[in-house]
């Protein structure tokens, strides 16, 4: 498939810099027990938003690829793992596991007052992983762009 070549580095580069903050400050609450975890109202709350902006984060630089190298045109968030998925930026199983985090941040934007906190620090214990493949397959995707 031509590329079109066309993204921003910068802003490629910034949105991934975004990603690695959150994904660091969302693990050092992998050190915490689950009780602990929960006993810190400021800790599950912070670590909510975090998730959310994380994956936003994600959905923008994929979406910054897809439109820069005209890769299609996703009709929802979970698209945008899709469309990387079918151009071979991410395997299937990644994919998988992004479309359930964006999920997941839909929940958190729009179902907020029902989040199970428990599940939050599953994610962050068991899931958090996803983020850092998302990031480094994007990254070898630019490196063979020479971005």
């Amino acid at each position: 498939m031509k590329r079109c070549l066309m993204i921003d580095r910068q802003k490629a580069e910034s949105l991934i810099e975004r990603i690695e903050k959150y994904y660091s400050i969302l693990a050092e609450f992998k050190k915490l027990t689950l009780e602990e975890y929960l006993k810190d109202i400021k800790t599950v709350y912070s670590s909510r938003y975090l998730i959310q902006v994380c994956v936003e984060s994600c959905i923008n630089l994929s979406n910054h690829i897809i439109a820069s190298d005209k890769m299609g045109v996703p009709s929802e968030y979970a698209d945008t793992f899709r469309i990387l998925c079918k151009n071979n930026l991410i395997d299937e199983k990644l994919t998988a596991q992004l479309i359930n985090m964006t999920r997941f941040r839909n929940r958190l934007v729009h179902l907020y007052w029902d989040i199970d906190d428990e599940f939050v620090f599953e994610i962050i214990n068991n899931n958090l992983e996803d983020i850092n493949a998302f990031v480094k397959s994007i990254k070898q995707y630019l490196k063979l762009l020479k971005l």
